[in-house]
């Protein structure tokens, strides 16, 4: 059963000429009651808007079908693109250069996250080719539902900086193994000659230099507009606001990595605009409407399965990667200002991750990436219990490192 016809059709049965207006509408109202409703409970708003999505969903209801997930696109896209836009602006080069520890941090929870959560399918006799893809995806850390909890909770410190640069640094990671890894897929249930394993490995290869290409591009054309609208706060926030609509277009069109591209650009502001011409825009409230549809939207796109054999190296799947993320950071934070005590914190801090579609473009239901929908039956509903328990932790870790200034303002 799909979402109810009377918000998507007219009397006479045609579509409504406005769109998704009206779904966007009951999910903006119902998501905010929903979130806020969590809120008076204690826990964050993020958590009312993915429990939603997960009851409408797939996992649910099924009233948030994929067909009104497909005409809320948009919205999602956009709304994602701002929060990576304002990680990127976070994202301090000149500071990561000199916290050398970092880059050690960063270097080792990547790689023993992908050796354990390899070792962990392995466990359960996974071919090589889909062990090694699925953990290339599982070293990879929600920037969104981070960008979103940073700004909740007020945090600025110790534990969230570095939380927000290694999960920054994480995407980036899940990004280029899990491309580089996707035509060994494809090759893998395919098959093929040495002429389909170049054209597979093209694909990839477009995505990693396009993305990044992109990102400069549209950074160069910012600056140059910024430079002519001049430092007026609503020139700026109209001028930001259209940067991200053509970096999201042009990203759908070609293929393109909209993570990659908008990180790219939020880099650059912060480390490659000395005269300031393009100002720091906090896009507030318009942020928020569109957090409140990407989220619906990514509870709703949720697969849980409770099968036991998929339940079970699923659940392994999530103890490997904390333990992953938590460890080097434990080993590493005495020579650090982070210090012991916050580092177990910043390890909870890393939980929340990131879905397939959002580091590589393929289709759950690809009979020819799975043919018997394990692998990403276990890698989905990995993801489906960090979506609910990632913004609790995100939250913990922030209060319990003293970081959270949510309730200064009264």
């Amino acid at each position: 059963m799909s979402f109810p016809d009377w918000l998507t059709t007219r009397a006479d049965g045609l579509p409504l000429s406005s769109g998704p207006l009206m779904l966007v509408a009951i999910l903006l109202l119902a998501g905010y009651g929903c979130g806020e409703v969590v809120r008076r409970l204690g826990l964050p708003r993020l958590t009312g808007y993915i429990v939603l999505g997960l009851v409408i969903g797939d996992s649910g209801i099924g009233w948030l079908d994929a067909s009104s997930r497909a005409s809320l696109r948009p919205f999602v896209d956009v709304g994602l693109a701002l929060l990576l836009l304002e990680l990127g602006q976070r994202l301090d080069l000149r500071w990561m250069r000199l916290e050398r520890w970092l880059w050690t941090m960063a270097i080792g929870e990547i790689g023993l996250t992908w050796l354990l959560a390899f070792s962990a399918l392995k466990v359960f006799a996974f071919p090589h080719v889909e062990a090694a893809f699925v953990a290339a995806a599982v070293v990879s850390t929600s920037p969104a539902v981070l960008m979103y909890m940073a700004r909740e909770e007020g945090a600025d410190g110790q534990v969230s900086n570095r939380v927000l640069a290694l999960s920054a640094l994480n995407s980036l990671a899940a990004f280029v193994l899990a491309t580089l890894l996707l035509p060994a897929l494809r090759f893998e249930h395919e098959g093929g000659g040495l002429a389909d394993i170049a054209r597979m490995s093209m694909h990839p290869a477009w995505r990693l230099a396009g993305s990044v290409l992109l990102g400069g591009l549209v950074f160069v054309l910012y600056r140059f507009c910024a430079r002519w609208y001049g430092k007026d706060p609503r020139a700026q926030f109209v001028l930001a606001i259209g940067m991200v609509a053509i970096t999201v277009g042009v990203a759908d069109g070609l293929d393109l990595s909209v993570l990659c591209a908008m990180l790219t650009i939020g880099a650059l502001i912060k480390n490659a605009d000395p005269a300031r011409r393009i100002r720091h825009i906090e896009f507030g409230f318009a942020s928020e409407v569109l957090s409140v549809i990407l989220f619906i939207v990514a509870g709703a796109s949720a697969h849980f399965s409770g099968s036991p054999a998929i339940l079970a190296p699923a659940a392994l799947l999530v103890v490997a990667r904390f333990v992953a993320k938590a460890l080097p950071i434990i080993a590493i934070a005495p020579l650090t200002p982070l210090g012991l005590p916050r580092a177990g914190l910043a390890g909870l801090a890393l939980m929340p991750m990131s879905g397939f579609t959002a580091l590589v473009p393929i289709d759950p239901d690809d009979a020819s990436l799975d043919a018997d929908g394990r692998m990403l039956a276990v890698f989905l509903t990995a993801v489906a219990l960090l979506e609910v328990a990632g913004p609790l932790l995100v939250q913990l870790a922030f209060r319990r490192a003293r970081e959270s200034h949510a309730g200064d303002d009264g």
